[in-house]
């Protein structure tokens, strides 16, 4: 797309500043336009800019949701889909990416004129670093873009233990089930226990009234409620289409 098409504001967009960041990022581009589209912020009325940025938004969420299925998958072959589930829906909430813009400077280039600090800020940030994992594909391949985009999360273990340990997915299922269905009660049901006493492993249902909402294990009884509270936040926030920070 021709750069006189573009109108973004931008806190640094100097050559100089994005020199900078792309040595943060780890990513030298070669057509430095998808980067500035990606960091855009489309105003006045130009339609195009903004179809072409939500563009690369919606392609680095599907490839970022991707990548980390099957690394997730790789790394942890002893755990369930709903384990499995909520892993991913930490790793890719809007809190966390939005973290994740600001260790890499995203956030330095994305000032956001009139938007307030806090959740919208947190929301502006995330996709902007969906944009640009869009944009990095477009500007190399698959290979390249998974090679940078891992070593963002490295170490992913680290980083996964770190964002659970935050997270208060319960108090989050709670408050959506609020939103959505009035004086609705939940119900954490234990299900099923296997192993030794020392390594047992307990697995617990999330009800809402009759529906079930999310299955989850763990080492301990409160382990397992949480991890079905994320389960059911993966399938919550699929089915209402609400944003996931």
């Amino acid at each position: 797309m021709p750069s006189s098409v573009w109108w973004w504001r931008a806190g640094g967009d100097g050559e100089d500043d994005l020199r900078r960041l792309q040595r943060a990022l780890g990513h030298g581009f070669r057509d430095l336009s998808l980067l500035r589209a990606a960091l855009a912020q489309p105003c006045g009325g130009r339609r195009c800019a903004a179809v072409f940025r939500e563009r690369l938004e919606w392609l680095g969420n599907s490839l970022l949701t991707a990548l980390l299925t099957e690394e997730l998958y790789r790394c942890y072959p002893d755990r369930g889909e709903g384990d499995l589930a909520c892993y991913r829906t930490a790793l890719t909430g809007g809190r966390f990416l939005a973290d994740l813009a600001r260790e890499y400077s995203i956030d330095c280039h994305v000032p956001g004129p009139g938007v307030s600090p806090g959740r919208d800020r947190d929301a502006l940030l995330g996709n902007a670093l969906k944009a640009v994992v869009g944009a990095i594909f477009l500007d190399s391949h698959h290979g390249r873009m998974r090679q940078v985009v891992l070593r963002w999360y490295e170490p992913l273990s680290r980083r996964l233990e770190a964002e659970l340990r935050r997270n208060n997915p319960k108090g989050r299922v709670q408050e959506l089930i609020s939103s959505l269905q009035p004086n609705s009660a939940l119900d954490y049901r234990l299900i099923a226990e296997k192993g030794e006493d020392q390594e047992r492993i307990y697995s617990v249902a999330l009800y809402c009234e009759k529906e079930l909402l999310g299955i989850g294990s763990g080492t301990s009884k409160k382990v397992a409620e949480k991890n079905a509270a994320f389960h059911a936040l993966e399938i919550i926030l699929q089915r209402t289409k609400m944003p996931r920070g």
